[in-house]
Order: C-alpha cells, then structure tokens, then sequence
C-alpha cells in the first residue's frame, strides 16, 4: 500500500498485491506437423524453443490459451520446452515430447451380432466406420482397449475400417472383414 499527500493536504492511496507465483504451463501432444498449443496465465509471454535451438514468441490470450507454428522439422522423441513469464516477471517451464508415431490399432475378429472391439494407443480417439458410410467414435481407456456396438446389419465378407487418432494428431487405420 502507498499513500501520497499533495501540498494541498489531500490524500491518495494505492494498493498492489505482489504476485509471486511462478505461472503454470501446460503443453498439448505434439506431432511433428501440427502448431504447437497449451495453455497458461492469461497475459503471460510464451518462449517456446525447438530442439535445433531456434525459439518462437507469444503471448497467451485472456483465457490463457497459446499457439506457435510448428517448425516443420520436428521428430519423433525431440523435446520441445515452453516458458511462460507473467506480467509480473514470474517464470514456468514445460517440456513435451514429440509424438510422431502412428497409433497401432488392432480389430478383434467381427461377427454380424456382437459389440466391435480392439486395442490401441490409450486415450486415442478411434471410429469404426461400418460397409453403409456410418461412423461410431469411442476413446480407448487407460489400457487401450475400445468397444462399439454392432450395428446389427453386417454380413459375411463385408469389410469394417477403423480409424485411431491419438492425443497428438497421428492416425492409424486398420480393416477387418465379418466372419459370420
């Protein structure tokens, strides 16, 4: 708190609270495409340096969300670092992972009845996508395993493909044909 006095007498006061907490940073998957996004204390500037070295700049917006390009020459298992340093000079650091690997995605064997199964990548987004154009999304849980009702209109020979994409964009498709 200050106080000032004029040389008429009159009073003013201020109060500051003094922020030190460094600020949280959070970075999304990255895949070796996609721009690399996260999120932290809105109003914060985000450094974010690539594995060749080179850095970019941001500043996080009003809720705090944050986007640069992606560099275009990232790999598989490179470490990107993030810092975000809030208004008032307080500094966080996250460090990701680049993801650029293809979820491995394996269908059970399918029969005309019963729910359509399979394992992946846990948390990745996988849809089934049936022989008449409809589609059934589900995520994997935290062992991999996915499950999405049967139709109840699949034949002998006709062919489901399913699609896993997962937290950092990557996609792998797999075909199994109806046994029954």
């Amino acid at each position: 708190t200050a106080t000032a006095k004029d040389p008429a007498g009159n009073t003013g006061t201020a109060t500051e609270e003094v922020d030190g907490t460094a600020p949280t940073i959070d970075i999304n998957p990255i895949n070796p495409k996609d721009p690399i996004t996260g999120t932290t204390e809105p109003g914060s500037e985000v450094t974010v340096k690539f594995p060749d070295g080179t850095t970019v700049t941001t500043v996080a917006d009003s809720k705090g969300d944050w986007t640069v390009p992606n560099p275009g020459n990232l790999n598989d298992g490179d470490d990107v670092t993030a810092t975000a340093k809030d208004p008032a000079g307080n500094t966080g650091t996250a460090t990701e992972e680049v993801d650029g690997t293809a979820p491995i995605i394996d269908i059970n064997p399918i029969n005309p009845k019963d729910p359509i199964t399979g394992t992946t990548e846990p948390g990745t987004e996988v849809t089934v996508k049936f022989p008449d154009g409809t589609t059934v999304t589900t995520v994997a849980d935290s062992k991999g395993d996915w499950t999405v009702p049967n139709p109840g209109n699949l034949k002998d020979g006709d062919d489901v493909t399913v699609t896993a994409k997962d937290p950092a964009g990557n996609t792998g498709t797999a075909t199994e044909e109806v046994d029954g």
